[in-house]
């Protein structure tokens, strides 16, 4: 049962619904947004992010990781600007907490 439980677990990840994290570890209850930065804020651990769905207020502390355009880390959050095209991979935890920020 245990195998089965592994493979069934393996394969839920490779059908995932959109593109794997670079730096944070991919999990079941891992989720992701596109949109595009309207502010960063380290002072209040928050990142204002304007998706498809609207905005949305992401929780993003100051080790939020960040990725560039070419999978590399990319610095911190504070260092994001608006305007700039992201993903943010994050887990719903007390609301919106993002794992990583991967530039696009």
């Amino acid at each position: 049962m245990t195998l089965f439980a592994s493979l069934l677990a393996a394969a839920a990840l490779l059908a995932s619904p959109f593109p794997p994290p670079k730096l944070a570890p991919q999990t079941d209850q891992l989720k992701c947004d596109t949109g595009v930065v309207v502010a960063a804020d380290s002072a209040l651990g928050q990142l204002r992010v304007n998706t498809p769905a609207g905005l949305v207020i992401f929780k993003a502390p100051s080790d939020t990781q960040v990725v560039g355009a070419d999978g590399k880390p990319g610095g911190t959050v504070k260092e994001l600007a608006p305007g700039q095209k992201v993903r943010v991979y994050y887990v719903v935890d007390d609301g919106a907490r993002a794992s990583e920020v991967a530039l696009e």
